[in-house]
């Protein structure tokens, strides 16, 4: 190496980047004026040689070979030019044969920074609601060059570095530069779209951490990859634009395993869905689960990754385009409650608990399966709040479903005294998780006015569904678990042992209108029974008939409606039927947050096991008298009903078209002067075991109220002889006597 090269180089800081401890890699590495010259320094780890492509201002291109400064891989070179823009690196390797390998490659270090100050200020107070355009692998143009720019949160590693498949995953080569005390960047030119990669970082003690990035949308075998850029084309302009009516939604719960990852395929997929959907009569559609997630346990792993058996984000794309070209709204599940424990995950991230908190108290879940976020930590709080929005905003998603809510409202979720830290009133409340919910709804609302956001939620918390300006959480719609929980243990024992519990059957009613809620039958209920018809006890005919019962049980109580694709499709008739009848009877659909819409008939009758009640509006003619028979045996069961008239069977669960044995009662009922469950009037029907009928009131017409009138008055009024008549019928007799004697 020549003297005036030699004098130039800093020994110190070039054996701290080949020790590859080094957080300012660029204050050495890259172009550096040097006088009238540009000193060039690059680190290329086993190299046998390295020279420098450039361009001489307004010359020729040159190649120039760079000296050897370091055996280990550190080349430099000094080039007589005071401005050096666009060069490139050609490598040369060693061979596996008799030739070398060249790489040609750009320099990372000659380019300037793109993170900005304000952003990461932003970022940790919280207010970062775009950090997956600024964190992540993202393919831009900068500098006049192609390539990716990284970025990563990590202030408690000594060092980080971008590995790949394009690096051989070597973590000397491609040292990021500290930024903001905190945060971690480097732009590495090149065409590295759909290659692997992740963090590799270094603490002291040299400990190597190997992470995933925690804003990749993509993975593969276990790592991160670098998506190519969408260029999906929305069509759904006029639809998002569409004020959407909600009062009639009923939720229709998909998997992503029903979709191919092969793109023919996945738009037959599609079609077919679509079909279901508009045959049945559902009004939206639940993707579940967005991210990857272990559904049993409710964690995510990668947050922004779209779920893999669809394959990539087009194809999500193409999903939510095609259902709201056809006026089906999309809502995405996401489960912000905490983050799985694998070690490329969020775990321990940067050696420090950056994610989660410290005291496994506070950040571990009861069971030890999943990480308790920070919800009182800024950069957590930019980090969830931006993956809710990305949803929203990325893929056009009309609501989100907050999945375990109840976790990140209790500091004490599942856990026994001791094992819980209080809050700062020494309750169990956990206020940052409540004021992270609550500014999450206020700015999904400002992606879109009519997004709707759901908890899925089985705790009491009050207020969920309360609006925030009256001090309560926000959420549109909360799942009320607490019926659908105390039904399917009420409808799993024997029918013979449920007159003892029927107040698990008729409680509920106290807590039905104290949220707007949506009934869930959905397939979590399956995850400990093992399947859908497991639920029930009894034979395979027994099982149907009662899984008949509760669908439709479902659908007749207050409450907006979400059934999952195995109960639809064990069920499909039933379920179209029922979406018919809900959507068109005024008593269900539009009166699911009214307290007077509700009103038992009969619900004390322990020992026939069965209750009746009607669903109902200020007008009488909208009423419907609902008797449901959990006996199993076939009853004829006589209710009370509220009004003199006729009452037409419109819905029976045993009938032939939904795969019963066809018990129903085809001739109009009349309501008869026969007290019963403190009614004046009474009607009788017949029911099959485990079956329920829906029996629309008729009015009677003024001819046919007179024709009941009369016969009340004949029946139960006597009707005084004529003397006359009795008097010159007794004559007759005595005439005819005498004729006869």
């Amino acid at each position: 190496m020549n003297k005036k090269l030699y004098k130039l180089m800093n020994w110190a800081d070039i054996e701290e980047i080949i020790y590859s401890e080094c957080d300012h890699p660029d204050d050495l590495l890259g172009p550096h004026k040097s006088g009238n010259s540009t000193l060039v320094q690059a680190y290329f780890p086993g190299a046998l040689s390295v020279s420098i492509k450039w361009t001489e201002a307004n010359g020729p291109s040159l190649i120039t070979p760079m000296e050897i400064a370091d055996d280990d891989g550190y080349f430099a070179v000094l080039l007589p030019e005071k401005n050096v823009k666009n060069y490139t690196y050609k490598v040369t390797y060693e061979g596996e044969g008799i030739e070398n390998k060249n790489v040609f490659v750009g320099d990372p270090y000659r380019h300037s920074g793109i993170i900005k100050e304000n952003d990461i200020k932003k970022f940790t107070e919280g207010k970062l609601f775009n950090a997956d355009e600024i964190f992540g692998a993202h393919v831009m143009e900068h500098d006049g060059e192609m390539g990716v720019h990284f970025a990563l949160w990590a202030p408690g590693a000594m060092r980080v570095s971008v590995v790949g498949d394009f690096n051989g995953f070597d973590g000397r080569v491609y040292q990021m530069k500290r930024v903001f005390d905190s945060v971690f960047e480097l732009f590495i030119p090149g065409n590295y779209e759909n290659c692997k990669y992740q963090y590799e970082i270094k603490l002291k003690g040299d400990i190597i951490l190997k992470k995933n990035d925690p804003y990749a949308s993509r993975f593969e075998d276990g790592v991160s990859v670098i998506s190519e850029k969408s260029n999906f084309k929305w069509s759904d302009k006029a639809y998002l634009a569409k004020k959407k009516k909600l009062n009639d939604m009923i939720i229709y719960e998909v998997s992503y395993d029903r979709f191919s990852s092969n793109a023919k395929q996945i738009k037959k997929d599609i079609a077919t869905l679509v079909n279901e959907i508009k045959d049945q009569g559902f009004t939206s559609v639940l993707l579940n689960p967005i991210a990857l997630s272990d559904v049993k346990e409710r964690i995510c792993t990668n947050f922004f990754e779209v779920n893999p058996y669809i394959c990539y984000e087009n194809n999500l794309k193409m999903i939510v385009n095609s259902l709201h070209e056809e006026g089906i709204s999309v809502i995405f599940k996401w489960m912000p409650s905490g983050f799985g424990l694998s070690d490329a995950g969020l775990k321990m991230f940067d050696g420090t608990y950056l994610y989660e908190h410290a005291n496994p108290k506070q950040g571990l879940s009861a069971d030890g399966k999943k990480g308790l976020f920070q919800y009182g930590r800024g950069e957590v709080i930019s980090f969830l709040m931006s993956n809710g929005l990305y949803l929203l905003r990325e893929y056009h998603a009309d609501g989100i479903c907050v999945s375990g809510v109840a976790t990140m409202l209790y500091l004490d979720y599942g856990k026994a005294p001791g094992q819980w830290v209080p809050n700062i009133y020494g309750n169990n409340e956990n206020l940052e998780a409540v004021l992270f919910i609550r500014s999450f709804i206020k700015q999904a609302k400002s992606v879109r006015n009519c997004i709707l956001v759901m908890a899925e939620d089985s705790s009491t918390h009050q207020g969920m569904t309360v609006s925030q300006d009256e001090n309560g959480i926000g959420f549109d719609y909360k799942w009320n678990e607490g019926f659908i929980g105390e039904y399917f243990d009420y409808i799993s024992h024997d029918p013979i042992e449920r007159g003892s519990i029927q107040n698990k059957l008729t409680d509920e009613l106290v807590y039905s209108y104290a949220e707007k809620f949506i009934l869930p039958l959905t397939d979590e209920l399956l995850v400990k029974n093992g399947g859908l018809l497991d639920l029930f006890p009894g034979n395979e005919v027994q099982r149907m008939a009662s899984l008949r019962l509760s669908i439709a049980y479902s659908y007749l109580h207050p409450g907006y409606k979400l059934v999952s694709e195995n109960f639809n499709k064990s069920c499909e008739n039933l379920c179209a039927a029922l979406n018919k009848l809900y959507t068109s009877e005024n008593a269900l659909c539009n009166e699911n947050d009214n307290p007077e819409s509700f009103e038992w008939l009969s619900n004390l009758n322990r020992e026939g096991c069965y209750v009746s009640f009607v669903r109902k509006t200020d007008d009488p003619e909208d009423m419907l008298v609902c008797v449901c028979n959990f006996a199993g045996i076939e009853q004829t069961i006589t209710t009370g009903v509220p009004y003199e008239g006729k009452y037409k069977e419109v819905l029976n669960t045993d009938s032939a078209a939904f795969s019963g044995s066809g018990i129903v009662n085809g001739i109009i009922k009349k309501a008869v002067d026969t007290q019963s469950d403190g009614r004046a009037q009474s009607i009788s029907i017949k029911l099959a075991p485990l079956s329920l009928s829906v029996l629309k009131f008729i009015p009677y017409t003024e001819t046919e109220l007179a024709k009941v009138i009369e016969e009340r008055i004949r029946r139960n009024t006597p009707i005084k002889k004529s003397k006359k008549t009795s008097s010159g019928a007794k004559k007759a007799g005595d005439s005819k006597g005498a004729n006869k004697k």
